[in-house]
């Protein structure tokens, strides 16, 4: 099937919902996912606050677009995505750099603690895409996170921003 096709329709079910929240509180109770909670991002949210944001607006436009997708790839592509486990804010290296490395950083450290399919690793190293060298997302997870994630972050930036100037 076309990555596009839009002659088969997922109706989603109250039973999909559901899925989706069970994989996302097994994995979130996981001490490998608290660990980001204490890892800063987007000059003033946390990376535990970001992914989980990821994986709930992905989640959302999966739904208005009528995809059927993999509800499991989608939440541990979107929990994973950002496993670098550092702070930007004191990284010895550019954000541009950041933007190139981080993605493979977080298949690394993410690999060492999960088994990942071939979708879930392509959702964590093709989330930067468009930015030259990432990989093309090749799945419909992987770019439904890759939106999510630019949505997700401008609207913490702003907010976060926003906070800081009260």
């Amino acid at each position: 099937m076309h990555l596009w096709r839009t002659a088969v329709k997922h109706e989603f079910t109250p039973e999909d919902d559901a899925f989706f929240r069970q994989c996302l509180s097994e994995l979130i109770s996981q001490p490998a996912i608290e660990r980001l909670k204490q890892v800063p991002q987007h000059k003033g949210g946390t990376t535990y606050a970001h992914c989980v944001n990821v994986a709930g607006t992905a989640y959302r436009l999966a739904k208005r677009w009528d995809w059927e997708i993999d509800i499991r790839a989608l939440v541990y592509g979107a929990m994973l995505h950002d496993y670098y486990l550092y702070d930007t804010e004191t990284m010895p290296y550019s954000d541009y750099r950041h933007s190139l490395i981080h993605p493979k950083l977080a298949l690394e450290n993410a690999e060492k603690l999960f088994s990942l399919d071939f979708r879930e690793r392509n959702i964590i190293l093709s989330h930067m895409w468009p930015i030259p060298g990432a990989p093309l997302p090749r799945s419909r997870e992987a770019w439904l996170i890759c939106i999510a994630d630019k949505l997700c972050a401008h609207q913490e930036i702003r907010r976060n921003k926003a906070l800081r100037h009260r």
